[in-house]
């Protein structure tokens, strides 16, 4: 060792030793820390690196019975930001930003960041999967926010819009099958886990949490199409016949299944929030289903088929049809048409659609077999579809009409009850199909990540008629359409049945059948041969000379069944056939 390390030795040692020691404490805390401590550190660690949000499924989607998208969902973004953060370095950087991915000019953004808030809108209504650059670079601008949220979209509008339904702001179904299956159709809503990394960006921790489920899809039982076809030809009758409202509905008689329903006036799915608010719930109104009304004359088929049950050889019967006034034994008279009718067969009565004939032929039935067979027939009943605000209709006990002869014999003609379209696209089903009355259904499935539920199987209720008064009662109304009041339904070479209804419109204010007011109605079935399609429209207060079912409903009909056959692949084969024939 030279001179210089034992003049400088002792301050050496002290080096040393001071090093030794700092080396010695900071082991040390590294071993508090490693060790002894670490579970601790590790938590707090572990909490700042760590965040919680709320996150909610998509709502699940609705489909029509071809897998036509009805209503899904969407993610959406809103841009703001704090003015009271704002600097001109964040203000340009915004300006440029927007303007150049949204393709609008620099003076939009000024303009809106001229605003002194806490809360400046800047974009919204912003489709995420359009725009994915723009959520991207928008977070290296600081202070902007972000907000996403699930955007409702309805890809036909107006149609079956009454049946659909929408989603309110908060997501939330109301009406329709929105309403009705919206616990089924929101998303689980989730608090999740995320990590964050060493650059500062989140990570889920798919250790812990996982993403939150999509709700259930629904497959409806309606066809698109022929929804468009009915809403349509029933926008034009309702112009065209200048009606305050219409609606319509189709069936497939041999499993109950709704093919289309529709209400007039319609809306936007996507603009409902446009209604005027004080009369938006008349928009809402599923009409088919939840407005009951006095049919008139198609219900006539119930009195019909009571009699045919009961006494079959009735058809073999003439009746004396007083001349178009029959009193009775009633306080009231009941009338027909115009001058009326001298006698008729059966099977006459039903096609002219004679009042007073069809009173004769109940005041021949048992009052109890006839109040029975109205009941089977599905009336005064809910058909308990999946929808609310189902209208049960109005048929009173036969007690009631045992003291009130006059109404039950109202009834036989379509008078002094209420029933609704579903209800009678049901009952006209069952005479389609050979009797039987079925439960009408809109949902064909319900399919979730974790379960499917198939509705697909026809739910048969009870028998109302036999197969021989089916098939009476099927040739009954294509001879209506032949060469009675449904004449203007006839179509060349295809074969069609049907009824036609014309009724008063009870007066609420005055308290009596409004003398300017009707509902023109028309119940269809076709082709007769062979029933696929079970067709009921309704016109409310057409112009006073086109009141008559024959003149308003069942051209309307007839356009609507034309258009389905061209539809209908089957249909338009055997109507090509038979004109060739």
């Amino acid at each position: 060792m030279n001179r210089l390390y034992f003049k400088y030795q002792n301050r050496i040692n002290l080096f040393k030793n001071i090093v030794l020691s700092i080396t010695l404490i900071i082991l040390s805390k590294f071993f508090i820390v490693q060790g002894l401590s670490s579970n601790a550190y590790k938590e707090q660690i572990y909490n700042k690196t760590i965040s919680y949000k709320e996150q909610t499924g998509l709502r699940g989607n609705i489909y029509d019975s071809n897998r036509n998208l009805l209503a899904y969902s969407i993610k959406k973004c809103r841009f703001w930001i704090n003015s009271e953060n704002l600097n001109e370095e964040n203000r340009l950087q915004i300006i440029d930003l927007f303007s150049k991915k949204l393709n609008k000019p620099r003076y939009r953004y000024e303009d809106i960041l001229q605003s002194k808030s806490k809360y400046i809108v800047i974009e919204k209504e912003i489709i995420l999967n359009d725009f994915k650059n723009l959520v991207h670079e928008s977070k290296n601008i600081e202070h902007l926010r972000i907000d996403f949220y699930n955007h409702r979209l309805y890809p036909y509008n107006e149609l079956a819009a009454q049946l659909i339904g929408f989603t309110n702001t908060d997501n939330i179904g109301r009406y329709g099958i929105e309403g009705y299956f919206n616990n089924l159709l929101m998303g689980d809503n989730i608090i999740v886990e995320y990590n964050k990394t060493a650059s500062g960006k989140t990570k889920l921790n798919e250790n812990i949490s996982s993403l939150a489920q999509n709700g259930s899809d629904i497959e409806l039982t309606i066809d698109i199409k022929i929804q468009e076809i009915l809403q349509n030809e029933l926008k034009r009758a309702l112009i065209k016949n200048q009606a305050k409202s219409a609606n319509g509905i189709i069936l497939n008689p041999n499993n109950g299944e709704i093919l289309a329903i529709a209400s007039l006036p319609d809306f936007d799915l996507n603009k409902f929030y446009n209604l005027p608010k004080d009369s938006a719930e008349s928009y809402y109104l599923n009409r088919p289903i939840s407005s009951a009304y006095e049919p008139g004359s198609t219900f006539k088929i119930i009195c019909f088929a009571d009699a045919l049950e009961n006494k079959a050889n009735k058809i073999n019967d003439i009746y004396f049809c007083e001349n178009g006034y029959y009193k009775g034994r009633y306080i009231d008279p009941f009338k027909d048409h115009d001058e009326g009718y001298d006698s008729l067969s059966f099977e006459q009565i039903f096609s002219n659609s004679s009042n007073i004939g069809t009173v004769k032929i109940f005041q021949d039935l048992d009052l109890q077999s006839f109040h029975e067979r109205i009941r089977k027939f599905g009336f005064g009943i809910k058909t308990n579809i999946s929808i609310s605000d189902e209208h049960k209709g109005d048929i009173k006990s036969l007690k009631y009409y045992r003291n009130n002869i006059r109404d039950l014999a109202s009834a036989s003609i379509g008078q002094s009850i209420l029933v609704t379209n579903i209800q009678l696209a049901s009952a006209y089903a069952s005479i389609a199909n050979g009797g039987y009355l079925l439960k009408p259904k809109i949902i064909k499935s319900i399919n979730s990540s974790s379960y499917t539920q198939d509705f697909s199987e026809p739910t048969i209720l009870y028998r109302n008629i036999s197969k021989e008064t089916s098939e009476k009662l099927l040739s009954m109304l294509k001879k209506t359409v032949d060469e009675g009041t449904a004449k203007k339904g006839y179509i060349t070479g295809f074969s069609t049945g049907g009824k036609t209804g014309t009724a008063e419109i009870w007066d609420i204010n005055n308290k009596e059948y409004s003398k300017t007011d009707y509902i023109s109605s028309f119940a269809s079935i076709f082709p007769i041969e062979n029933p696929k399609y079970v067709l009921i429209i309704s016109l409310e207060a057409p112009s006073y000379n086109k009141r008559w079912s024959g003149e308003s409903a069942v051209p309307c009909a007839k356009n609507i069944i034309e258009e389905i056959i061209f539809y209908d692949k089957e249909l338009k084969i055997n109507k090509v056939y038979n004109d060739r024939a």
